[in-house]
This record gives C-alpha cells, structure tokens and sequence, in this order.
C-alpha cells in the first residue's frame, strides 16, 4: 500500500515536471526571446546548446549587455587574472556580433576594464551598434579599481569614418560615455550627425580643449557632465535643452538662448565668484524650475546682492561646506529669491565637524508660503545645523514634512566607512533632542538614519507651531546616487 502511494505520488511529481516541460516548449519564440533578455548576454547565449530550437534564440535580442565587473575585485589583486579576464571579455564580445544576424539592436552596453591598447575592438564594436541602428549606446571602460585612467592610457571616443564624412546616425537617442576621451570636434560631429540625440551623460570623460555645443540641428535634452576634466569652459547655445547638470572643478560657464532650460544643477561654486556663477546663469534665470548650487566655501561670505531672483523655481538644492560651526543663513538668501519654492533641500559636507558654544542666530523673517519640504543631508547637531532648520520651521507655514539625514557626507581626507557610520549616533541623537522641542509632542523620532517627519496640515492655514495635531514618522528610502550608472540622473 505505501508502495503504491509512492509510486502515484512520484508519477505526480514526473507529471509536473512533463506539464513544465511542455508549457515551455509550448510558448512562442517571442515570450522565450523576451525571458532571455532579462539574463546576461553571455548566459543567454549558452541557451543555445539546449537543444534546436534555442540554438538561434538568442540572436534575436535586441538589447545587448556586455557588464564583466562581476571580476574587478580580483581582478583589482591579481594581475594575471586581469589580463586573462581581458583576453577573455574581448574574445566574448566579438564572437557574439559575428554571429548575431538580428537587423537591429536596440540597446548596447560595453562595461569592462578597456584603455587606448583595445582601441581596435572597441571602434569594431562601435561601428557593429551604429550599423544595426542602435539607440542607447554605452561606453564604460572606467579601470578595474572603479577609477578614471589617466587621459594618455583612454581610450579616445571616434565615430566610425562612414559616419564621420557626414554620415547620420537617424536611430542613435540615448549616449553614455564613462571613463574615455573625446574631443570637442568630435563632441560636435555627434551632435550634430544624430538628429534623434536627446540624452548625453559623460562620467569621468577627458574632454579638450572645451564643451561648445549649440546652434540648429541640435536636439539634446539632457546633458550631464561629471567628474570630466580637460576643458574650462563650458558654452551652450542657441538649443532646447531641458536639463544641464555638472559636476567638477569650476569652468567659466556660457548658457545663452535656452528657452526650454527648466533644470540646473551646477557643482562646486566657490562663494566669492557668486556674482561670476548667478551672470552666468541669468539669461535662463525666469525658465529654471529646479535649481542646486554646490557652494564649497563659506569663509568669505555671500552676496546678497548678486543673487538674482528665481521666480519659477520649484526645487531648490545648496551643497555648503560645513567643516567648522559657522553660521550659513546667509544661505537662505538664495531661497528668498525663490517666491513659489516648494522643496528645499540642503546638503551639508563635512569631513570632522567643528562644534561651538555660541546663541543661536536668526535672520529677518521671510514667509515662505508654498515651502512644504525641507531635507537637511549630513545634520550634526551644531548651532550652524539648528539654525538653518529654526530658519525654515519659522518661516514656512505650509511645511508638512521635514527629512533629517544625519549621515556623513564628507568632502576629503581619509576618513573611512566605519569612521562615518560611528559619527552618525551622535547626530542622530543631538538632533532628537534639537528639533523634538520644535515640532508638535506626537512627531517621535525612529532609530533610523533617515528620518520623517511630517507636519499637521493644518499649517496651510497659517497656524502656529505649537498646534497639536497628530504627526507620523517613518523611514525614508536612501535617495540614489550617481555612480557608473548613467539612468541614475534625476532627469
């Protein structure tokens, strides 16, 4: 009897697998070739051993994503090993488009560990996406250590000579380029022969001898430049560009004619060349709907007087160099001239804080009618810190959620991880017991790095702080941060 029970049991079993077996075998090529997109492109070409019918499914994807990172950390220790992995990337991709015989791809992704010495296979791969009508192509060939090589060691970003004698790229509409040179002529061709060109992100690019991108033909959107070096200057003109986002050293910056310039985001502005920064900027001045400043120095003092005003600006970011306790309402000028604000967010950096025994300072009020988030990024607990967020619980009388970040956002030196993480206790803890008194009695804080704090709503009809009503606070999800990802962009 048990016998029998085992063996019905066991049929069963084989059944399952049979029905498996058939419901796969029974699906068309179509959901197969989908399923195989979502693996790596090496993975999905072993597929073609199973049996006939998967032999050729594989070189009907359209999206093809070569990503050897997987191997950088041993690749980072072991020379031989690196060389090896290398031979053995570059021998994969170029077996997979020769024998790829789909009309088109959509998508196609190079990520390894490349310089100047593989400039060959690269540009064969290059002209391989371009010939098959590519329309995001990406380049990242940062060093095995996630680092930006030296410009003599890159490998050098050309069009293919079909292509640059004047030859257009009519599919080409996203470019993601890390870790490579690129000459401003050459930067010029790009844009100019796409046509369909919306997006351009360069990580970690040397670009010489300057960015100057502008005039008809040109159909750029979003352009982000970080981390690039070689130029220092920046012009664009005369396009509609939507977003413009930079972060590196400072550049003499030229924004003329842009209409459609509705985001700005422009890194590390030394206070002191303010009024250099906000002329600039001024002719997009009216258009702009977000704006972030990355203000690295604060020992000579803001102009008050060059800040221009910012009538559309919804969004505002400022980055400030907070290593010693000084005051930085100073800072709160910018948002004063931003009269519909309604997200102010504040990045402190700061490597080992300084703390004072000093009052608490205050400006001249400024009602903020339309502020409803504050998010104050590397809170320790100084006078400095408190004094920016009395500043904006004061003046905003339709805040309804403020985020603390207490976590170290450092600009230099040494200090590792586990120096970070052991800061952090104790700028939780001091601002727990700084902000607590300030919001009404039910907005408690978690044990979390990220606090939420949401205020009554009862605030959009003016009324004063000390009201009662009931407040939640919940974690808040790490917000991301750009790295080697280029869809990590904010735009």
């Amino acid at each position: 009897m048990t016998n029998t029970r085992r063996r019905s049991a066991q049929s069963k079993v084989d059944n399952g697998r049979l029905n498996l077996t058939d419901f796969i075998s029974k699906m068309p090529d179509d959901i197969l070739v989908m399923i195989l997109s979502l693996m790596p492109i090496k993975y999905a070409v072993v597929t073609s051993r199973l049996s006939t019918r998967w032999r050729h499914l594989w070189r009907n994807l359209i999206r093809l994503n070569f990503d050897g990172t997987e191997f950088f950390d041993k690749m980072a220790d072991d020379d031989i090993f690196s060389d090896l992995e290398r031979f053995k990337f570059i021998k994969q991709v170029s077996n997979v488009i020769n024998s790829y015989n789909h009309p088109r791809v959509c998508d196609f992704r190079i990520r390894f560990d490349l310089d100047g010495c593989d400039t060959q296979q690269i540009n064969e791969w290059i002209q391989f996406a371009l010939d098959k009508k590519v329309e995001r192509l990406e380049l990242d060939l940062l060093d095995k250590n996630y680092d930006i090589r030296d410009p003599d060691e890159s490998f050098e970003f050309r069009l293919p000579l079909a292509y640059d004698m004047g030859g257009q790229m009519l599919s080409l509409k996203k470019l993601f380029l890390t870790g490579v040179n690129l000459n401003g002529p050459n930067l010029f061709m790009i844009l100019t022969n796409s046509p369909h060109l919306e997006k351009l992100y360069m990580f970690g690019v040397h670009v010489f001898p300057c960015v100057y991108v502008g005039g008809q033909g040109i159909n750029l959107k979003y352009f982000k430049l970080v981390s690039c070096s070689g130029f220092e200057s920046i012009t664009l003109y005369g396009f509609d560009l939507v977003s413009f986002i930079y972060y590196g050293p400072e550049i003499e910056l030229h924004l003329t004619d842009l209409p459609k310039l509705r985001e700005l985001d422009v890194g590390e502005v030394s206070v002191g060349l303010e009024k250099n920064v906000f002329s600039q900027i001024s002719s997009c001045a009216l258009y702009l709907q977000a704006l972030a400043l990355d203000m690295r120095s604060t020992k000579e003092g803001l102009d008050v007087n060059a800040i221009l005003k910012f009538p559309n600006v919804k969004k505002l970011k400022l980055g400030m160099s907070a290593e010693e306790d000084d005051c930085l309402l100073q800072f709160t000028s910018i948002a004063q001239a931003c009269p519909i604000l309604e997200n102010f967010s504040i990045c402190l950096h700061w490597f080992s804080p300084m703390k004072r025994r000093r009052k608490v300072r205050h400006v001249t009020p400024h009602v903020h009618k339309h502020l409803k988030f504050l998010e104050i990024i590397g809170y320790y607990g100084r006078i400095s810190d408190l004094e920016l967020a009395v500043y904006v619980i004061d003046n905003a009388a339709a805040l309804k959620r403020i985020v603390i970040d207490p976590s170290c956002h450092a600009i230099g030196g040494d200090l590792s991880i586990q120096d970070c993480l052991k800061k952090q206790p104790a700028a939780r803890s001091s601002a727990k017991r700084q902000l607590t008194p300030l919001l009404p009695p039910d907005a408690i804080f978690q044990k979390s790095i990220f606090i939420d704090i949401r205020i009554p709503t009862d605030y959009n009809t003016g009324a004063p702080h000390s009201s009662t009503a009931n407040a939640l606070v919940t974690p808040v999800a790490r917000p991301p941060v750009f790295g080697t990802n280029p869809e990590v962009f904010g735009v």
